[in-house]
This record gives structure tokens, C-alpha cells and sequence, in this order.
């Protein structure tokens, strides 16, 4: 959503564009979140969901060791990625800021 947002000013469209694709990230992050909710909750009861890693641990709870490695490694992989992606926009957004006098 952050990135949407900060990147706008490179949209060929920007009014019409950009709301279209907040709310298509909107939608979508909370139907995969409310999907993985009900999935994780579904493996584990709500009293043993591990706080740190829980689909790892629900999977290695139901003895799936196989997926508990792959979603640990997963969430490896997947870490650095929204590091990249949040820098990804810094150019633009400081560009932006130096343009309006908030930066020297």
C-alpha cells in the first residue's frame, strides 16, 4: 500500500489509476490474511499459536515437517524482499520532499 502511494508519480494516469490500485492491494492483503487466519487457526488451537513463526510451528504441530520447513524458509526469503521493496520508493519519495522544500 506504502509503495502504491510513493510511486504514484509514475503512473501514466495517476486519478484514475491510483485508487483502482489501493483498493485492489487493500482487497487483497485482507482476503489472503483472513484466508491464512482462518488456515492457521484451523491446524492449531488459538491457545498454542506460536507468536514468532505460527505456520511453521502449526505445521510441525501437525507433524507436517516437510511444509514447516518450506514455510520458515518462505518467511526467510520473503523478509529481505519487503526490505527491498520498501526501498524501492526512497528516490522518489526524497525527489518529492526536495521538490516541496522539506529537504535541503
Amino acid at each position: 500500500y506504502d509503495e502504491i502511494c510513493c510511486v504514484a508519480g509514475e503512473a501514466i494516469n495517476p486519478s484514475r489509476n491510483l485508487p483502482r490500485a489501493v483498493i485492489a492491494s487493500l482487497v487483497t492483503v485482507t482476503i489472503l490474511y483472513m484466508v491464512a487466519a482462518v488456515a492457521l487457526t484451523g491446524m492449531v488451537p488459538y491457545e498454542e499459536i506460536s507468536e514468532t513463526s505460527p505456520f511453521p510451528d502449526g505445521f510441525r504441530y501437525r507433524g507436517v515437517e516437510w511444509a514447516s520447513h518450506l514455510s520458515a524458509i518462505g518467511e526467510l526469503v520473503t523478509l529481505p524482499l519487503v526490505v527491498l521493496v520498501s526501498i524501492m520508493a526512497q528516490p522518489r519519495l526524497q525527489y518529492a520532499m526536495a521538490h516541496d522544500g522539506l529537504l535541503p
